[in-house]
């Protein structure tokens, strides 16, 4: 056999095993109940709806409290991205998340000031075409999401998540009329042949090495573009066998990827990773 047509026999096989290897699955977000739950009524109901950014379990789990640093930054670019600032202060209508008042940019939370941080970032690095086709693997509450539909418009934003999760991100998406996203089940065969970015923000990072190798066969490969922030905690804190980041750069370089690596920017923790690509460019 080849070395092609082997290439092509593991993918398939992987594709057999998906729905297998997902129901055994593990990652730091699928264990903690507390936070699964709050998505959940969050998604079905009016009182969770409007307060699930206040609840103590989803706070513990995906919000920040510290934005000094990403207000730093965004005052240092703020000239190019004004007209952009009042739209993503919609985002922190959603929840009754903590929000501040930051002197020439206005009133956010610190999530939201990192999302922001990081579509600036993402639109400085590539030259990311109109109507792009755009991947997140873990997205929250949608948060990126939407404020990078405020910087660069989509056609389409596919988001893989947990159950849970992606009905909570449907209802916000519906509350701030943001089309184009569509949630597929994790088991779900990504339609596209090819997308033009792929995003993660340390959710790939804190899964199993079995939804790892799935996301990366079905999500990973076919994107031009990527923007990665990986941590290092599931495996040393969590025992989750998991892929550290070195692991994930060569599983990239082996398959024909070319990714630049930097600390993270505004680290929120020590040895956390950016990881990049774009291969449209030599």
């Amino acid at each position: 056999m080849t070395f092609c047509a082997f290439k092509a026999s593991l993918s398939a096989f992987f594709l057999v095993l998906m729905p297998y290897l997902l129901a055994e699955s593990d990652s730091i977000t699928s264990r903690d109940a507390g936070y699964r739950e709050v998505c959940k009524k969050a998604a079905e109901s009016r009182d969770y709806f409007l307060q699930f950014r206040s609840i103590p379990d989803y706070r513990r789990a995906l919000e920040i409290t510290e934005g000094d640093a990403f207000y730093d930054y965004l005052m240092s670019t703020r000239k190019t991205i004004e007209k952009t600032l009042a739209g993503c202060e919609r985002l922190d209508t959603i929840g009754n998340p903590t929000t501040k008042s930051y002197p020439f940019l206005g009133t956010f939370s610190a999530k939201t000031l990192r999302y922001i941080a990081h579509a600036d970032k993402m639109c400085k690095f590539f030259q990311l075409p109109q109507k792009m086709k755009v991947a997140e693997i873990g997205a929250g509450f949608g948060g990126q999401c939407f404020v990078l539909s405020q910087f660069k418009p989509f056609e389409t934003y596919y988001i893989y998540d947990l159950p849970e999760v992606q009905g909570l991100i449907k209802r916000v998406m519906q509350t701030l009329y943001v089309s184009g996203v569509i949630c597929p089940a994790m088991n779900a065969k990504l339609s596209e042949e090819k997308i033009d970015l792929v995003i993660s923000n340390y959710a790939f990072s804190e899964c199993s090495l079995d939804i790892q190798l799935l996301y990366f066969e079905q999500v990973i490969k076919k994107a031009d573009r990527g923007y990665m922030v990986y941590n290092q905690i599931s495996q040393a804190d969590y025992g989750i066998n998991s892929m550290s980041c070195d692991e994930f750069v060569q599983l990239l370089r082996k398959n024909g990827i070319r990714p630049k690596v930097f600390t993270e920017f505004l680290s929120t923790a020590p040895g956390n990773r950016l990881i990049i690509w774009d291969k449209t460019k030599s």
